[in-house]
């Protein structure tokens, strides 16, 4: 048993500030372990409530960072996204020194690393009396903070996201009202289609020919949960015909989607055409024909693709959604950065502060970490690209982060040509 852990009702927040303090310095929460030698008995004690029987075990460490996490949930968008970073829980802000990751978040902000230091001083104040506050909530998730089934791969409840989270991301997908979705999703090129595809097969499957069906599920199993009764209708491109949709969500790249090579005269990129089972590359021409690809391992592993979602209103009032990507890592990003519970609400609100209501494209890294699909968060860190027009006016630069990008050590398959007319 923890015999050396107890519980003090006297516990001081001038203690656990101290604690607290300790555990952002150096690799933070990047490193869990941390937690058994920069917070105090009386401050384990606190978190845990008696809920461990061996110190320094697997389950104390699980159940520390768990408390911890719950209140940096629970602190206001601004200073969680402080704290997130102070304590190397940021990917994109990840430096095994406080002022590294404070200095990187100051840059992102174009804030003072002084005045961002200040603001997280003042977020670790927050973040202690949450502690202190109330110590039942700390033994596990509520019911609004619990961990969504969806990003496990298990299906997510309209619970699960809070309301005006949920009012945002419909807002966006424009799922108000009885309007009606059309999702035309990318197809299987005909050489390549199982014999079961064919509706001549005894065991004919309908979806067997849409290639980014990953991508297709998610969207139906999202709008479904933020708009129940709204109308959403699937199609492969050779069976879409204009229905005058109210949304018309157009997912995978032109390559297999035919739907999409439609818009792109419309659109400030393209994709490079390479041979099958090749990448096809983003080529941005007004940022001097810049080109972007996937990121690989040694071993042609896939580290990171190009999430790029494009949102299009046309005259007659329909809005058009284009999910694309050099691969279907990217489609999928695409989709989950902007629909997301809590999280895709975030983006969607730093899309509006940039954009509003403009016609826009956004760039940003997919990657996949053990099966599992992740995207930034733009609240924390912007995107790659961001271009914007209104009236139908050319596309204009409204963010360009690109060099992170390009400029990445590894350098996997990134490629910035210059070409010459």
């Amino acid at each position: 048993m923890l015999d050396n852990v107890v519980s003090s009702p006297s516990l001081s927040v001038v203690e656990l500030k101290g604690c607290l303090k300790r555990l952002r310095q150096g690799h933070g929460l990047a490193r869990p372990t941390a937690v058994l030698t920069t917070l105090s008995d009386s401050v384990r004690a606190h978190l845990l409530s008696g809920g461990v029987d061996e110190h320094g075990s697997v389950d104390e460490v699980t159940l520390l960072v768990g408390a911890l996490r719950r209140a940096i949930d629970e602190l206001t968008e601004e200073e969680r996204i402080i704290v997130q970073v102070d304590f190397n829980l940021v990917a994109e802000h990840r430096f095994p020194t406080l002022t590294e990751r404070q200095e990187s978040l100051a840059r992102l902000q174009k804030r003072a690393t002084k005045t961002v230091r200040r603001h997280g001083n003042r977020a670790l104040d927050t973040l202690a009396y949450l502690l202190l506050a109330d110590r039942n909530s700390l033994k596990g998730p509520k019911s609004r903070r619990a961990p969504t089934a969806l990003s496990s791969g298990r299906g997510q409840s309209s619970a699960d996201v809070s309301p005006t989270s949920g009012d945002d991301l419909r807002d966006f997908w424009r799922l108000s009202g009885g309007r009606g979705v059309d999702i035309v999703c990318s197809e299987i090129p005909a050489d390549e289609l199982p014999e079961y595809a064919s509706p001549a097969d005894r065991n004919y499957l309908r979806y067997a020919k849409f290639a980014d069906l990953d991508t297709l599920i998610y969207l139906r199993t999202r709008f479904a949960q933020l708009a129940p009764v709204v109308t959403i209708r699937d199609f492969a491109p050779s069976e879409y015909y204009d229905t005058q949709a109210d949304v018309l969500v157009v997912v995978g790249g032109p390559p297999w989607n035919a739907k999409y090579r439609e818009f792109l005269p419309q659109l400030p990129f393209y994709f490079e055409p390479q041979p099958l089972g090749e990448d096809d590359p983003l080529v941005v021409p007004s940022l001097n024909r810049m080109t972007l690809g996937p990121r690989w391992t040694e071993r042609q592993e896939l580290l990171e693709d190009l999430a790029v979602f494009t949102r299009l209103t046309l005259a007659q009032g329909t809005t058009v959604f284009l999910l694309g990507g050099c691969l279907t890592l990217g489609v999928l990003g695409a989709a989950r950065c902007l629909l997301e519970s809590e999280r895709g609400a975030r983006s969607v609100r730093y899309i509006k502060e940039q954009v509003g209501d403009a016609d826009f494209v956004l760039v940003t890294e997919a990657r996949r970490i053990g099966g599992i699909t992740d995207v930034a968060d733009l609240s924390l860190v912007n995107p790659l690209l961001l271009l914007a027009r209104r009236n139908n006016e050319p596309f204009a630069e409204v963010v360009d982060n690109s060099d992170r990008y390009l400029n990445d050590s590894t350098g996997k398959g990134i490629r910035h040509v210059d070409h010459v007319s």
